[in-house]
């Protein structure tokens, strides 16, 4: 009888536990999901204790290309590598930018190779003056995507690597009127066809890391890509929470009209740049009105854009009113900081690992 009691009593325990370890499995999604504040710093800035104090969840970072690839097919992540030990440490997660375009005279964030007479033109120059990667160039689009595999058999599987960021769409170049010499010809089709591509590549390399492009222009394909995010569950977001700004604010062909479509579907998370922090509607409209607060970009980003992350640069002057903010006693205190929380549906029909 006792042999048959403690038969029965173990039944119970391992029937118990089962069901204990469903359920854990069934609530733990399959994507690594901490929505909320992080700071944002370039790839030339070192993590630091005051960027990651408080309600911060972590910090973005900027790496380029040209760092994390300095010769052709010879990857080198360990800045990445380095972060992550640092933040991990503390707690914190790290969101990888992957740098490769630039701004500024001739400055170049891809590698040194794409130069390369084998490329056929595998770099256009921007208003700016910089030179970017040709996105629509075959050549050059396998060696981004290569780049892509390779961090995601390094880093998907990391926990503290809480997300992959993929600079803005936007060409920033005459070219799209007009030809450069020696550079493939542009369309619209071409660009387009192009990032979605290299966005499919990227997701499929981290499936368990949310994928955000940074979407902004041009505005004749905004619909095209934001129906593909909203589809292949690809976060969507941009360089800029700008309370002011026309091109994005525009009701009938800016970007901001598409996050309400895709708010709940997929991530939604965008930074706060040196520019939003003073950009006034007086320098675009002939109205005159104060810069924005830090209060009311966080409100703009939280209840119009809907946002899951916020990235805060730590712009000197501006980046401690962040900090005052979030310490306020009517700031929320929740681990999203007020941002909305909720896992995205995309993720919610997938298999948990």
């Amino acid at each position: 009888m006792r042999r048959l009691s403690f038969t029965i009593i173990c039944f119970i325990i391992l029937c118990d536990t089962s069901d204990v370890s469903a359920q854990n499995k069934s609530n733990n999604p399959s994507v690594k999901w901490h929505p909320g504040h992080y700071s944002l710093v370039s790839d030339e800035e070192a993590p630091r204790d005051k960027y990651i104090a408080g309600n911060f969840l972590g910090l973005q970072k900027k790496y380029a290309w040209k760092l994390l690839e300095p010769k052709k097919g010879k990857y080198d992540f360990s800045i990445i590598r380095s972060d992550l030990a640092y933040l991990q440490k503390h707690g914190k997660r790290l969101v990888v930018q992957l740098q490769t375009k630039d701004f500024g005279q001739d400055k170049m964030n891809a590698p040194e190779y794409l130069k390369d007479a084998s490329f056929n033109g595998g770099l256009y120059r921007t208003a700016t003056g910089s030179l970017n990667p040709v996105l629509w160039n075959a050549k050059v689009a396998e060696r981004i995507e290569a780049l892509y595999k390779a961090l995601g058999k390094e880093f998907d599987k990391e926990p503290f690597i809480e997300a992959i960021v993929i600079p803005e769409t936007a060409v920033s170049s005459d070219i799209q009127r007009k030809d450069q010499k020696g550079v493939e010809h542009y369309t619209n089709e071409k660009y387009a066809n192009a990032l979605k591509q290299q966005m499919k590549v990227l997701k499929e390399a981290f499936p368990s890391t949310v994928v955000i492009q940074f979407t902004n222009f041009p505005k004749e394909v905004l619909y095209d890509l934001t129906k593909f995010q909203k589809e292949n569950g690809i976060g969507m977001g941009g360089p800029d929470i700008n309370l002011y700004s026309r091109g994005l604010n525009d009701p009938k062909a800016g970007v901001y009209q598409y996050y309400d479509s895709l708010k709940g579907y997929v991530p939604l998370g965008s930074a706060v740049q040196s520019q939003d922090y003073t950009y006034s509607k007086s320098e675009k409209y002939d109205q005159v009105v104060e810069k924005p607060s830090v209060e009311q970009i966080y409100k703009f980003g939280k209840d119009r854009l809907h946002l899951n992350y916020i990235f805060w640069l730590i712009k000197p002057g501006y980046f401690d009113k962040v900090i005052t903010m979030m310490n306020s006693a009517d700031f929320p205190k929740d681990a999203a900081g007020g941002l909305n929380p909720e896992l995205p549906s995309f993720y919610k029909n997938i298999k948990n690992q």
